[in-house]
This record gives C-alpha cells, sequence and structure tokens, in this order.
C-alpha cells in the first residue's frame, strides 16, 4: 500500500507540474525529490523548477536558499548519471545553483577571498 501511496502522489505531482508556480516547486522537500520520487519525476520536477528558474529570476529571489539546498540534494544524493540525463537548461539551472551556493558558503573555492568580508560588512550595515 505504501508504494500504491507513492505512486498517487508522484501522479498528482506531475498532472501538476505544468500548471506549478515557483512557490509550489521551492516548497517541494529536497528528501521527497531525491530519495521518494522516481528518477523520471525528480527530472521533470529539476526541469519544471529550471523553466520557471525558481530562485534565480527577481521575482523568486526568496525562494534561491531552498533551490540552492535542492541542488545539494541532487549533487549529493542522486548518481551523476542523473544529471546527465536532465536536458541541458535543466543542468546549467543546477550549476548556476551550484555556483551560487559556493560563492555564500566557500568564496575561496571560487577564488573570491573578499566575498565573505564583503557580506559580513553588508551585513553589519543592515544593523
Amino acid at each position: 500500500t505504501s508504494l500504491r501511496l507513492m505512486e498517487a502522489i508522484e501522479k498528482r505531482v506531475v498532472s501538476g507540474l505544468g500548471t506549478s508556480c515557483a512557490e509550489d516547486l521551492a516548497r517541494l522537500d529536497d528528501y521527497y525529490i531525491t530519495r521518494l520520487c522516481s528518477d523520471r519525476v525528480a527530472r521533470c520536477i529539476v526541469a519544471r523548477m529550471a523553466e520557471l528558474q525558481v530562485g534565480l529570476r527577481e521575482a523568486t529571489k526568496h525562494y534561491l536558499a531552498l533551490a540552492i539546498r535542492l541542488q545539494e540534494a541532487v549533487q549529493r544524493e542522486l548518481p551523476e548519471s542523473f544529471r546527465w540525463s536532465l536536458p541541458r537548461p535543466a543542468r546549467d539551472y543546477l550549476e548556476q545553483l551550484r555556483i551560487l551556493g559556493l560563492r555564500e558558503k566557500a568564496p575561496w573555492a571560487l577564488g573570491d577571498f573578499s566575498a565573505t568580508a564583503r557580506s559580513r560588512m553588508n551585513r553589519l550595515r543592515d544593523f
């Protein structure tokens, strides 16, 4: 019965992808997408998020942290073959999210040593 329930949920998610907004997609849990969904459904979700540029457009930038978290989960939990099976725009989207995540969490990995200091200064200015 658990399998049937998951299949029913997947069917409902896939049927609503075309009309889903950025908020709906951003709020899908990364654990659900990477561990519970079938590869086919996970590919559909990531491709739709890429199509809407969730987290990258001005209107959806408040979902950037959720999009980066999904990218990290995809990189950590799913095989490289999953990423290569995505359409090119979806792979590019995940790569943009990866770079944005590195810029915030590990700027030295990108060769930008001043980013951390700049980020701290901006936070201090906000107070």
